[in-house]
């Protein structure tokens, strides 16, 4: 009879422990509102979840360099907008000048002028984000367009580098957030036509005011030309935008389908482990007051 009554105590002792295990585990799941919180919940479904958050973080990422390519291309469509706005003005000043009947005192003062729209084509072309060049390169710290006279005219250097500015967008994916200012603005001639045109107005040069007019229509195109570039690495950067926005839904909802715990049914498994571990312990309080008189 001793062995009996003490195999049952230890096996009602058993009941409650598993049973208090299984209440605690409901009532954590019921707080998280996860049903993993802890690698031994359930080992599969936990590396199934570090999958899942590692492509979100990677995800969010690229949402980040795409954030950061649109403000660059912003900026540089602003840029170059303005800069055309200069050239549209430098054209006029040179179609007014070009004609015989200006004179030499004019002509110098129309080149005061021209030698600010060469300064402010300058400054835009230095323009930054948060501090740095967006036409720089890769060389985003200093400013990439210096003013110098190169012996002759007064026009601008490049200090930057040949690259192209690039963020990741995806797997072996990049997007060019900004060409170099090789590429934009040296290549278009603007600032040595600029400065050659304020020479021909100071010299009170005819031939040689109506020759920068070619190059600055020559420059006109190119510049536009550039912002039509700008243009259709944008439509790209909103198409892949979208892509990312919809991996990160697909994604959250799979990690949401892995890990979160269904409420209402966490409620009433809640419910029954409480009874049964009720009902446990009130058995091991009856058994626990049997003697041999509760049978005479």
């Amino acid at each position: 009879m001793r062995i009996a009554t003490e195999a049952i105590f230890t096996d009602m002792k058993d009941r409650i422990q598993v049973l208090a295990s299984g209440l605690k585990t409901v009532q954590e799941r019921l707080a998280s509102q996860r049903k993993i919180n802890r690698p031994s919940d359930d080992p599969v479904g936990a590396v199934g979840a570090l999958g899942y958050r590692t492509l979100l973080n990677r995800l969010e990422q690229y949402g980040r360099n795409l954030n950061t390519a649109q403000t660059w291309m912003q900026t540089s469509e602003t840029a170059l907008s303005n800069t055309v706005d200069v050239v549209t003005r430098a054209r006029e000043l040179t179609v007014q000048m070009a004609n015989g009947g200006q004179n030499a005192q004019t002509r110098a003062s129309t080149a005061v002028e021209v030698g600010h729209l060469l300064d402010e084509a300058i400054a835009l072309a230095n323009a930054q984000v948060s501090g740095r060049h967006v036409f720089g390169g890769y060389r985003t710290e200093a400013a990439p367009f210096v003013k110098v006279n190169n012996g002759t005219i007064d026009t601008a250097r490049y200090d930057g580098d040949g690259n192209d500015f690039q963020v990741a967008i995806g797997q072996n994916e990049t997007l060019t957030a900004g060409r170099n200012g090789q590429t934009v603005f040296m290549a278009a001639g603007l600032f040595d036509t600029l400065g050659t045109l304020k020479r021909a107005l100071e010299n009170n040069d005819l031939a040689g005011i109506q020759q920068s007019l070619t190059g600055l229509e020559q420059a006109f195109d190119y510049l536009n030309n550039q912002t039509a570039d700008i243009g259709a690495r944008a439509n790209r950067l909103e198409m892949r935008q979208g892509i990312l926005d919809s991996l990160t839904v697909d994604f959250t909802e799979q990690l949401s389908r892995v890990e979160d715990a269904d409420v209402a049914e966490l409620s009433i498994e809640l419910n029954q482990v409480q009874l049964a571990y009720q009902a446990v312990l009130l058995s091991t309080a009856r058994i626990g007051d049997l003697s041999l008189t509760n049978y005479l």
